[in-house]
């Protein structure tokens, strides 16, 4: 699932089609996904840049930010594994994704990066089971994801395990402004990642 969401205010534009590496952030959200996912969902306003091919699962609550796109993604999942990810993280590795989805397969509720003691939850992987408390939190006015995963029994947070997968810092990375957009280009340049 790809949380699309609409124009940023801190860009002053609708940030998912803009590229890195001549490939728009939503394409290379997509591309990593494709590989691990069965099924892919882009969660967002019905103006949210797609993908040919791929469903869009309306906003439910717009305006209420992430988790209710969360809400509106995992009740519009065929499966019960989910990967969270936004669609502004043009490093994501594939095999953090797969990683991440082993470990709700074996028993946790969600398996969420967790880098310099700040949790990274549209990057990473959730049963579709926490639906309900997704839910609840959004009709008592949570909004924040974080908040979230403080209610949620049996979330792993995975930290040290993540230098397997490259530098944190740069596969973590969201394209929020114009200066994050010219380090991942930058990065991408540079022949990391």
């Amino acid at each position: 699932m790809l949380l699309a969401g609409g124009e940023s205010r801190r860009m002053g534009r609708s940030k998912l089609p803009l590229e890195v590496g001549g490939v728009p952030l939503i394409r290379r959200v997509y591309d990593a996904l494709i590989s691990q996912c069965d099924e892919i969902l882009i969660v967002g306003p019905e103006d949210a840049p797609g993908i040919e091919g791929i469903r869009l699962a309306p906003d439910l609550r717009p305006g209420r930010g992430p988790l209710a796109g969360m809400e509106a993604g995992l009740k519009a999942a065929s499966h019960q594994l989910v990967f969270v990810a936004a669609g502004d993280l043009p490093f994501l590795p594939q095999a953090l994704i797969a990683f991440l989805l082993e470990r709700v397969l074996v028993g946790a509720s969600a398996a969420v990066p967790m880098f310099e003691g700040r949790p990274h939850p549209l990057c990473a992987a959730y049963d579709r089971g926490v639906l309900p408390a997704i839910t609840s939190s959004l009709d008592e006015g949570i909004g924040a994801v974080r908040e979230l995963l403080r209610t949620l029994d049996g979330v792993e947070f995975v930290d040290e395990e993540l230098w397997r997968f490259g530098d944190p810092e740069t596969f973590l990375m969201n394209v929020n402004t114009p200066e994050d957009l010219n380090r991942a280009r930058d990065i991408f340049r540079g022949g990391r990642p």
